[in-house]
């Protein structure tokens, strides 16, 4: 039952934002064909303006932007005027489309060409590659290695435009190609590129938490779906998220406290029943013992090492373990040992030891009037 319920949110966060997306898309083109779809599970999904070929309709997608599966079930871009490359991932609110740069496969060291395509450059970064001898491990300026395009007698290294003046490559190395590619500023050439596109624009709707599509066919792209709805959905999944995350917590809570409680009962037993001393009713003992006949009682003060002679190390009246400096006192005959404070106190109230309970005849030979007098 614990783990249904940690995996409960989990599931609501996968399905509720599909069963918008059904909606959404069923009100966009009057059927079920325009749901968002995936090559993988693993993989990015895509909607609108993105459709894949084969799993969605044209009418799904805007012009210039379909995608494909692969044999590895890979989301795939396709560029006229360019090659194919990989999709990492889709921000349809910042309107950029992430793509592996695939360096490391034969003849991929090429120019990005985006003419005819609907995407743009976020910003664009200039790279010279070398191919250069292997003693050559250290280089003077910065570069970006690509092992997978190394061999027995070469390496082969990127370098920033600018870095290096024009006409003098690095020692022991010759020119490959010079290329632009569209990059993050802080990010690196071997991670991911990153294409955005202006038109269709549908950034107030991802904002709105709205879904946009084809307006009538006619190009014309307008937001579908009420932000009001889905609004008081997202806030329907989070008070059910939070309400079964506290119950997790307060069972949680309860189970730590009863299992601390346990052991501490446990550790504490010393053959003595503690609520005996803490809760049950005081002795029908008609007074406790003078000051004078208190503080004959043994008196000893503690060491560093806290030892006793009958190895307890726990005052029986408060239940605090004993420390190095403090004051015990002794009952004779018995030889029970409490803080000063506590068997003080108790003896004032009671005459008989808080542990055995005998009274003070059975331990001296006589009775309280005599020791009194």
């Amino acid at each position: 039952m614990f783990f249904m319920m940690q995996k409960r949110p989990h599931m609501e966060k996968i399905t509720l934002p599909l069963f918008f997306y059904f909606f959404l898309f069923k009100s966009i083109s009057g059927a079920d064909d325009c749901l968002p779809a995936a090559c993988s599970p693993t993989g990015p999904q895509v909607r609108f303006p993105f459709r894949i070929r084969g799993k969605q309709p044209s009418h799904c997608g805007f012009p210039g932007f379909d995608l494909s599966c692969n044999k590895r079930n890979r989301t795939i871009l396709h560029l006229s005027s360019s090659r194919s490359y990989i999709v990492n991932r889709i921000s349809y609110g910042a309107q950029i489309i992430y793509i592996d740069p695939e360096f490391c496969r034969p003849k991929r060291i090429v120019s990005f060409r985006l003419t005819g395509t609907p995407f743009d450059f976020s910003s664009v970064r200039g790279y010279k590659f070398y191919n250069c001898s292997v003693q050559k491990s250290n280089y003077m300026f910065p570069a970006e290695t690509l092992p997978c395009l190394d061999s027995v007698n070469h390496s082969v290294i990127a370098v920033r435009t600018g870095l290096i003046p024009e006409g003098e490559p690095p020692e022991n190395c010759q020119d490959i190609a010079l290329i632009s590619v569209p990059i993050r500023w802080y990010g690196s050439m071997k991670e991911e590129l990153e294409l955005m596109w202006f038109t269709p624009f549908c950034r107030p709707c991802e904002i709105e938490g709205r879904m946009c599509g084809l307006k009538n066919g006619d190009g014309e792209t307008t937001c579908f779906g009420s932000p009001v709805g889905i609004q008081r959905n997202a806030k329907y999944a989070l008070s059910i998220g939070t309400g079964v995350s506290i119950l997790i917590c307060i069972f949680g809570i309860v189970s730590y406290t009863a299992h601390k409680t346990r052991d501490y009962r446990r550790s504490r037993h010393q053959n003595i029943d503690v609520f005996s001393i803490t809760i049950s009713s005081r002795p029908q003992s008609a007074t406790g013992l003078d000051l004078s006949t208190i503080e004959s009682y043994t008196k000893t003060v503690l060491g560093e090492s806290c030892r006793l002679p009958t190895d307890d190390d726990s005052c029986p009246i408060c239940l605090s373990n004993y420390k190095p400096r403090e004051a015990l006192r002794t009952i004779p005959e018995c030889n029970h040992y409490f803080h000063v404070e506590c068997i003080d106190e108790w003896l004032r109230l009671n005459a008989t030891c808080p542990m055995c309970r005998k009274s003070p005849e059975n331990i001296f030979g006589y009775t309280l009037s005599s020791m009194q007098n």
